[in-house]
């Protein structure tokens, strides 16, 4: 039957469009400054956090590709100081907007429902750390806002048990993040630092799912129903088919075919005009984009449509590693073109390119223009005032390169 409904009702479209309509909705390079940042926030709907920072961090480099003029210091305002954001589970652990706070209480309320990644186990010895809960709490409304060093200074706690039982309340939203120094949270009773009508009644189990489906489809532009983290619920296959039938016949979702690709995809009814009109202008210059970055969540849709394939290598064991260990992919309009391989020596701020490979064997002048005017910009957001290149494919592109950046 659901077969029989997308076969009769399916749109069809080039790879080309549907490439432009994915690279438009990121908002490449089309916001500016604190404010701006917000904007792509809420346009991205989510930005997945991750500690690695090999260069900066792979939250500050999404937004260093949407915000012309981004500051790793806009973000922390927003999170920290403007309260307009909030880190919590979405696309894994992710920065979400404060308006939706008040939809998520009900995961929040209800943990056993939902996987939360790493936490499961604590999650099970909830009962069994029902006092040092207890004292945890007490102690952050006593003293405002504390890190799990401070408890272990205290000694009434184990240093890691602490932070087991702060990342427990804070998935179950009795914490919220207050402020991060380095690499250390700082926790705070939730109705302590977020306006009280975000602890307001709590949605029920229907209005949290539609809303999760929702902002997942918004977030992804096409859906998947092969994606393992699809609507952000914990939906079997036989589920998800049975969700994506009924959104079909309320007309609130598009089957879609794609030249080429025997899989269909949906598109939200929504954003279905916008997918059509495959003449809006979109930014042409080339980016490094980030690992986790929300064009590349779902690697196999990446592969069906720009033919590209991407593997984050930073997990994989040395000798395994094919293009190197913090690997980013080099956007140019709708394609990928090739792959870099950045680290950042913060003490002599200097930017090491370990590789720079590009899939064409051939480069011309304007190429290598662009590749320069992103790692300067690369450079510049780093606060790096030196570069060395180790490997380029073609080789002659290192000396091209080197030759307008010095």
């Amino acid at each position: 039957m659901l077969m029989q409904l997308e076969s009769t009702s399916s749109k069809e479209f080039s790879k080309e469009a549907v490439r432009h309509f994915l690279v438009f909705k990121q908002g490449f390079l089309q916001k500016k400054g604190k404010n701006g940042a917000y904007d792509a926030l809420r346009q991205l709907e989510c930005i997945q956090i991750d500690p690695i920072s090999v260069v900066h961090p792979n939250h500050h480099l999404v937004l260093h590709n949407r915000v012309v003029d981004y500051k790793p210091s806009h973000l922390e305002e927003l999170l920290y100081k403007d309260r307009v954001a909030f880190e919590y589970w979405c696309n894994e652990k992710s920065i979400i907007p404060i308006e939706d706070f008040p939809k998520f209480r009900y995961r929040m309320k209800n943990p056993s429902q939902f996987h939360s990644p790493f936490y499961e186990r604590i999650k099970a010895q909830s009962k069994e750390l029902h006092k040092e809960i207890k004292y945890v709490l007490s102690e952050i409304k006593k003293h405002g806002p504390l890190s799990s060093g401070e408890f272990e200074q205290k000694r009434k706690i184990e240093g890691k048990l602490a932070t087991k039982v702060l990342n427990l309340l804070w998935d179950c939203g009795d914490l919220v993040i207050h402020h991060v120094e380095g690499n250390r949270r700082y926790f705070d009773l939730t109705e302590r630092v977020l306006p009280s009508n975000m602890n307001e009644e709590v949605a029920s189990r229907e209005e949290y799912e539609q809303f999760i489906i929702h902002k997942y489809m918004k977030a992804y532009g096409l859906v998947d129903i092969r994606d393992w983290r699809f609507s952000w619920l914990p939906l079997k296959i036989p589920q998800r088919k049975a969700m994506i039938k009924r959104m079909i016949e309320a007309d609130k979702l598009c089957p879609i075919k794609i030249e080429d690709i025997k899989h269909t995809y949906y598109v939200l009814k929504e954003n279905l005009s916008l997918l059509e009109n495959s003449d809006t202008a979109i930014n042409e210059s080339i980016l490094f984009i980030a690992p986790l970055d929300n064009l590349l969540w779902n690697r196999k849709m990446i592969s069906d449509l720009f033919d590209f394939d991407y593997a984050w290598e930073v997990y994989k064991v040395p000798e395994k590693r094919i293009y190197g260990y913090y690997v980013m992919p080099i956007l140019y309009g709708t394609n990928f073109i090739g792959r870099i391989d950045p680290k950042l020596d913060r003490q002599n701020r200097k930017m090491i390119i370990h590789s720079l490979l590009l899939e064409e064997k051939c480069f011309g002048e304007n190429l290598v223009d662009e590749l320069v005017a992103a790692l300067q910009r690369f450079l510049s957001f780093h606060e790096a005032s030196k570069i060395e290149i180790n490997k380029t494919s073609p080789k002659k592109l290192k000396r091209a390169l080197m030759r307008e950046l010095s």
